[in-house]
């Protein structure tokens, strides 16, 4: 695969053929951070959410690297956790009000009510209203993508973070807080359910470990390498996005597409490709590839295996194959033929379990 190809065709089909959340994504917006204050780090579709949909205020900052819970990558914040859906192709903050919301079960402001106060707006998803600074402060800051419905109505409950009483109210993903004595910007503060639920639910121990370096994001789930024993391929991976209408190819690596892929282990479509027509380049023995090969792919310190269920040769606008997957499923592309570079190879691949 000549870089002047690149799949440039493929992106500008691509982009109306997949779900256009995750291709907002590029490059320089997935880079990855270190946050010194905690040691953790932040990349790829999270950083681009993250930053997004409010950043620092709204998340607070990273307590964990990026690890697998209830089969999919999830990241732990102070008032968050981000979630992975590579079924979806998208980032979505987890439901930690409804998790949060669970110990106050039968309390009266957990109550549909049939009409809202006075300059409140009610919400039939939830029979829940919102009005005043929590509604101003919902609406400026996100609204349904970063914190979801309301739960709850407004009420008074001690904070567990410094003991006093709060007008508080629950949503999906977050728990609004007044304080009535800060500053006009900081009277709707956002509770720490972040610290909460990782308290309650520990992460692995790895994935609390500081890291030293910006480079070790994701380092336990992103792809590594890739392996076709019988072919004799064998080589790095690196995660990137793309930029400026060129998907990002590195010249002696796979490239795994953070934008819109899944990850080893969990669900989605893991989309891999690379460069054929140089000598000795990646991919070059892949056309020799059949159905039953073994393909194994490394992540951290496992190496999944894979087999290989059927072999296609497509036209550049039948992206069909790059979009998001129910189940775990491998996709490494590549040019064909050789010299000419018309068409792509694809490879399909599941667990081998």
């Amino acid at each position: 695969m000549r870089r002047s190809i690149l799949l440039v065709a493929l992106l500008l089909i691509a982009i109306a053929a997949v779900p256009p959340a995750p291709l907002a994504a590029n490059t320089r917006a997935g880079t990855p951070v270190l946050f010194p204050e905690t040691g953790h780090t932040l990349a790829y579709g999270f950083r681009e959410f993250y930053e997004r949909q409010g950043g620092l205020p709204i998340f607070g900052l990273p307590l964990t690297e990026v690890f697998v819970e209830d089969g999919r990558p999830v990241q732990y914040f102070e008032r968050a956790r981000l979630e992975w859906h590579g079924n979806l192709g998208q980032t979505q903050a987890g439901h930690l009000g409804r998790w949060a919301a669970e110990a106050l079960a039968g309390h009266p402001a957990f109550a549909p009510v049939e009409a809202p106060p006075p300059g409140s707006v009610r919400f039939a998803e939830t029979g829940h209203s919102l009005g005043g600074a929590f509604y101003e402060y919902w609406r400026a800051k996100g609204g349904l993508a970063t914190f979801g419905y309301p739960i709850s109505e407004a009420f008074e409950e001690q904070s567990a973070q410094d003991s006093k009483a709060y007008t508080v109210q629950y949503f999906e993903r977050a728990r609004f807080e007044l304080h009535p004595e800060s500053p006009p910007a900081y009277r709707v503060q956002l509770g720490h359910l972040g610290r909460q639920l990782l308290a309650a639910r520990p992460a692995p121990e790895w994935a609390t470990r500081p890291v030293a370096a910006a480079s070790q994001a994701w380092e336990g789930l992103r792809p590594s390498r890739v392996r076709l024993p019988r072919l004799g391929v064998d080589t790095a991976v690196v995660s990137a996005g793309f930029t400026l209408g060129q998907w990002d190819v590195p010249r002696h690596t796979a490239v795994h597409y953070w934008p819109i892929a899944g990850y080893p282990g969990t669900v989605g479509n893991i989309i891999i490709a690379g460069h054929v027509g140089y000598r000795g380049e990646i991919f070059n023995r892949l056309p020799g590839v059949q159905p039953g090969d073994e393909v194994l792919v490394s992540a951290g310190s496992q190496e999944r295996r894979y087999v290989v269920r059927e072999v296609l040769t497509l036209l550049p606008e039948e992206t069909w194959v790059m979009a998001p997957t129910r189940d775990e499923v491998l996709t490494l592309i590549t040019c064909v033929p050789i010299g000419v570079y018309t068409h792509r190879l694809i490879v399909r691949a599941t667990p081998a379990s």
